[in-house]
């Protein structure tokens, strides 16, 4: 089902030995390790976005908002922010930017203007996905964002190595720069951004999340349309991160035949780790204030989120490879692997099961539950989620969404 290669450098420019009608068809070439990253992201993100399915938005920012506030609630509260917010939303841009190296890869026969036209297509009917997604059903959509920097992402992956590097540093810089530009607000700013997060405005988010689905629908548009604005200025870090899983890509990595050893791995972790647990005492120390949690706080937060998503992805690769597995551990990569190949239905999935249950027009539970409940009931839903895919994938080629996806792209 899949084959697994060590790709060769793309050329900047390949002209056509077979017609276009023949080679221009969905990817073939499979990299399990990169589909294993991508399933293991794909259900990660959804700890994070739990927050805004089930939960009003301010308790990710602030734990005191959390329906139960006691040590065990709290505990799991700093268990995600110290290892899934930021990390998996990284490590998804990780693979996004792989997968465009392996997409030009696939189709490196074809002529340049030919590629481009396909890749032009992808992106566009991303976007259009993105766009229904966010207006239609949950305004937290990130596929806008992915595709909106695809344009610069598809257009800089010939660059060499270094210098793709080197410019991911700039868009890494660019980004916290602009975080660190929010302390030149004035300080009524400052005081209306901190009157947000009070309990009047969280029961006011209850209530609208309490209503029905045309009653949520201005605002849904409203907050999605100042999200995608907003990529503008938030959007640099993910966008570097693509950059990342290009040269991570080209390197082999996700092929499998470039592995970090497991000293200088388990190096690297020990200081990503290090730098997010002096994130997580310094919020801490400052009580989460909304001055330095969205400055210094969320800059810190971003570089050790970055350096902890490489470090997970260095990891997956290394599990992609072992060939020492219990059935269990085996039937466990392959359902990740299968979730990584229809990543994109599992995560439209997850917004119309969760919305389904917690917004008004589903079962109304939102802000309902503890985190605690919250995180067994995620459980139990990636469990269907990986069974799902498992089976689902034994006889179709690829997920629902992936097809329509792709009769988009190929026509």
């Amino acid at each position: 089902m899949h084959d697994d290669i060590t790709p060769a450098p793309i050329p900047v420019h390949a002209s056509s030995t077979r017609s276009n009608a023949e080679i221009a068809q969905p990817v073939r070439m499979r990299m399990p390790s990169l589909d294993l990253l991508r399933g293991i992201a794909v259900l990660g993100i959804l700890l994070v976005n739990i927050y805004s399915f089930a939960l009003p938005e301010m308790v990710r920012v602030e734990p005191l908002f959390l329906p139960d506030y006691n040590a065990r609630e709290q505990l799991l509260w700093y268990l995600i922010y110290f290892f899934a917010d930021g990390k998996f939303i990284a490590l998804l841009s990780l693979a996004f930017g792989a997968s465009l190296w392996f997409f030009a890869h696939d189709k490196a026969s074809l002529s340049l203007s030919r590629l481009n036209q396909l890749q032009r297509r992808r992106s566009l009917s991303l976007l259009g996905l993105g766009a229904a997604h966010a207006y239609l059903l949950w305004d937290g959509d990130v596929l806008v964002t992915y595709a909106l920097f695809s344009f610069l992402v598809w257009r800089w992956r010939v660059w060499s190595d270094n210098r793709l590097i080197a410019v991911a540093l700039c868009l890494f810089a660019l980004q916290t720069l602009l975080y660190g530009s929010l302390l030149l607000m004035p300080a009524d700013a400052w005081q209306s951004i901190s009157d947000m997060f009070n309990e009047q405005a969280l029961q006011q988010e209850l209530a609208h999340y309490q209503q029905g689905w045309w009653q949520q629908t201005p605002q849904r548009i409203s907050k999605a349309f100042e999200m995608q604005l907003a990529t503008v200025f938030g959007g640099w870090f993910p966008a570097s991160m693509m950059l990342i899983g290009v040269v991570l890509a080209r390197r082999g990595v996700f092929s499998g035949s470039t592995l970090v050893s497991p000293t200088n791995l388990w190096g690297i972790s020990l200081g990503a780790a290090s730098l997010m647990l002096l994130v997580v005492l310094l919020n801490r120390s400052q009580g989460f204030v909304s001055q330095f949690a969205l400055t210094l706080g969320i800059q810190l937060q971003m570089c050790a989120s970055g350096l902890m998503a490489i470090v997970y992805a260095l990891w997956i690769c290394r599990w992609a490879q072992c060939g020492n597995l219990s059935h269990i551990g085996a039937w466990l990569r392959a359902a990740l692997v299968a979730v990584g190949r229809m990543a994109l239905t599992i995560y439209l999935m997850q917004t119309l099961i969760f919305t389904g249950l917690f917004y008004g027009y589903g079962l109304g539970w939102f802000g309902q539950w503890p985190l605690s409940q919250l995180l067994l009931l995620i459980l139990a839903v990636w469990l269907c989620q990986m069974i799902f895919a498992f089976f689902w994938l034994r006889y179709c080629h690829a997920g629902p969404v992936e097809t329509i996806w792709r009769r988009m792209i190929y026509r």
